[in-house]
């Protein structure tokens, strides 16, 4: 049960709402992520969970753009077996993607910021909080209690987004019967030869409770075998 839930509170959540720019950097990073298309690549993500109050999981997904919208990721195998039926259909409906895709970044992303360069072909901005609306764990607004952290590649001639940091520093109670704790989640970007950016790994750790019972859930997901979608 507590598995299920804080999976399933980290798949509903989400970037929305953006705002003015900060500077000319964050101008070009937001102009790259909304020309990001996602049925440009077929490729495989597989995601590991573990939790110290359930047994860990490990799932290989397929996208695939050219199938219908509702059906373009395939689940491939559970824990190294062919997945059941029900597990299938289970996949099917689990809803929004837990990870977002790169274009997501650029509803966000233009907020101002504090800017360092941190390393050669590197800029880092922080945001002590997000804007109202930003980031939701289904219904609930968490935006004023996550700061957040992205280091900008700029060595080649389009920067972007290369690490990504989400850190909570408020707990917060879902539904009654749940509360979330705490909350970290970064988010590696790579950019292909052709130049667009594709997700690389994420990583999430959530510390909380549901139905009176504490625990954590890691998860790490990591995406490969980008094709172009014919």
């Amino acid at each position: 049960m507590f598995r299920s839930f804080f999976v399933i509170a980290a798949a509903a959540a989400y970037l929305t709402n953006g705002s003015a720019r900060a500077d000319a950097l964050q101008d070009q990073v937001v102009a790259l992520a909304k020309a990001t298309r996602t049925d440009m690549y077929d490729f495989r993500r597989t995601i590991i969970i573990e939790s110290n109050v359930a047994k860990g999981r490990a799932v290989l997904q397929q996208f695939d753009p050219r199938r219908p919208l509702d059906d373009r990721w395939v689940l491939i195998t559970v824990d190294g077996r062919t997945p059941t039926s029900k597990e299938v259909e289970d996949a099917r409906n689990a809803g929004r993607d837990p990870f977002p895709p790169y274009y997501a970044v650029a509803k966000w992303f233009g907020a101002p910021a504090m800017r360092s360069e941190t390393a050669p072909g590197y800029v880092t901005y922080k945001f002590e909080s997000l804007l109202p609306g930003t980031l939701k764990f289904g219904s609930h607004d968490v935006s004023a209690d996550t700061k957040a952290e992205a280091l900008v590649n700029i060595k080649g001639n389009v920067p972007f987004i290369e690490e990504l940091h989400l850190a909570s520093t408020k707990g917060f109670r879902m539904m009654l019967v749940a509360s979330m704790g705490s909350m970290t989640y970064t988010m590696r970007y790579r950019q292909l030869p052709d130049g667009n950016v594709v997700p690389l790994d994420a990583v999430s750790d959530i510390n909380g409770s549901a139905m009176g019972k504490s625990g954590k859930v890691h998860t790490i997901a990591t995406f490969s075998d980008f094709q172009a979608a014919k």
